[in-house]
């Protein structure tokens, strides 16, 4: 009998930085495909499992948060992120590609 010993771990130093954004490429156009909230909702829910998806959205309230200029403590106490959570989204929205800008833009606009 073979027991299961989970899904790999991913090394990104094992795949090529051009094969990783042609991946990511890929990725994004089934997304655009996908035309209505629920065949989107229903991608992702078989995609990643509850606490994945939580990761993803608990980062996205996070920034919106650091937008509306809450600070660390109220979005620690709101959210129950912690310090180094919400120091990296911050950093994201600093100096990222501006993605979380984006999309709370769209959301707000919605």
């Amino acid at each position: 009998m073979v027991a299961y010993v989970g899904m790999a771990k991913y090394n990104a130093n094992k795949v090529s930085y051009q094969i990783q954004e042609r991946l990511m490429d890929t990725f994004c156009d089934v997304l655009c495909q996908l035309k209505t909230k629920s065949a989107i909702r229903n991608f992702l829910k078989d995609l990643l499992n509850r606490q994945e998806r939580m990761m993803l959205m608990r980062r996205l309230l996070i920034a919106e948060k650091l937008i509306e200029g809450k600070t660390y403590r109220e979005i620690q106490d709101e959210l129950g992120a912690g310090p180094t959570t919400i120091a990296r989204v911050e950093r994201w929205l600093h100096f990222g590609r501006d993605g979380y800008k984006q999309a709370i833009l769209a959301k707000q606009h919605k």
